[in-house]
């Protein structure tokens, strides 16, 4: 029972931690709870230290709740869940002996509804350690007993800790396995871009970059590459993505009441939005995209590169400027064939 109560925990805070991209600048996530809202912030926090130091960082914790709430502080560890970014929280297991380096100030805490607090994370790197340890840091109410079914533990959430112990022996390399656009030829943007990076190192990696737009030898835009400044961790494979979406008329997903609307597939619904005020905006012929993106190695930025080419033919706008144009030429023709037989007939 003990061991399900734990499997069930570490499912909810998989699918709330799920959320959560590996990223230096997200936004601070709200754990969803029938009685406890915990929002965190930073998510994740990104730490560098050496050997035999010591390094703290702060922690944010808000109850959005409307009563105060006894919080709890854990640990877990964390990797890559498949290729999008999210992390699996595990754990620990053993031979993990970096969980006896953290500890919190306080462990245990009072947070008053609608407020901001505080925890310091204190890590005590050995002289023994390197390359990258990666933490989950758990907040959960420390009365809270397992409720409805199944006994889950409502109302937890987590930070992201990754960190990096600086050794010679590191290995940071990367290199790009795909980059792509999910169809050939569109009618009318947005143009999805996949970027499929490996990471072969020890230590995870914070790519960066630009995607770079041509329209022959024309750069029509240049969109940023990773954004969200999400890591890759070492010995996995990532998906990166970017939009497009600078055109006219332009696909927008659908939302209702702040919320995008999901089909029956879990897919976003859209709809073409036509701003006339972007009709300079019109995208039509091949387009070429190419990506550099670069990687530190710890002495330089290293570069990655690739291209892909996709077709704009909005068929729609076309056929319709078509039939308007037929129109007017038949029109012109006819109007001018009636005038010409008036003048031969006055002629006559």
């Amino acid at each position: 029972m003990v061991n399900l109560k734990r499997n069930l925990l570490k499912l909810g805070l998989g699918l709330a931690a799920g959320l959560i991209l590996l990223a230096s600048s997200a936004p601070p996530t709200l754990a969803v709870s029938s009685g406890v809202n915990l929002t965190t912030s930073p998510l994740p926090v990104n730490l560098a230290a050496r050997p035999g130091s010591v390094i703290t960082t702060d922690l944010r914790i808000q109850n959005a709740s409307n009563s105060t709430q006894k919080i709890k502080l854990s640990l877990m560890k964390f990797s890559a869940y498949g290729e999008t970014g999210k992390p699996a929280l595990q754990d620990r297991a053993p031979g993990d002996d970096y969980f006896d380096w953290v500890s919190f100030s306080p462990s245990v805490l009072d947070a008053p509804p609608k407020q901001w607090m505080s925890v310091k994370m204190t890590i005590n790197i050995p002289s023994s350690a390197a390359f990258g340890y990666y933490y989950a840091v758990v907040f959960s109410p420390a009365d809270q007993k397992p409720t409805g079914k199944g006994n889950v533990l409502l109302g937890s959430t987590a930070i992201l800790v990754l960190l990096d112990v600086k050794s010679p022996n590191a290995k940071r390399s990367a290199k790009v396995v795909d980059f792509s656009v999910d169809k050939k030829t569109y009618e009318f943007l947005p143009v999805n871009f996949s970027v499929r990076l490996h990471n072969d190192g020890n230590v995870h990696l914070l790519p960066g970059g630009s995607i770079y737009i041509k329209r022959g030898s024309k750069q029509v835009a240049v969109l940023p590459f990773n954004s969200q400044h999400g890591n890759i961790l070492p010995n996995s494979y990532r998906i990166y993505t970017s939009s497009w979406n600078d055109g006219w008329p332009v696909y927008t997903q659908k939302q209702q009441n702040g919320r995008v609307v999901l089909d029956k597939n879990g897919k976003p619904v859209t709809y073409l939005k036509w701003d006339f005020t972007k009709v300079p905006h019109l995208k039509f012929g091949h387009y070429t995209a190419n990506l550099l993106a670069v990687y530190d190695n710890g002495s330089r930025d290293v570069p990655m590169e690739a291209s892909v080419g996709f077709w704009v033919v909005p068929w729609r706008i076309i056929a319709f400027v078509l039939i308007v144009g037929s129109l007017a030429i038949y029109g012109l023709w006819s109007s001018g064939r009636n005038i010409y037989k008036k003048i031969r007939k006055a002629k006559k």
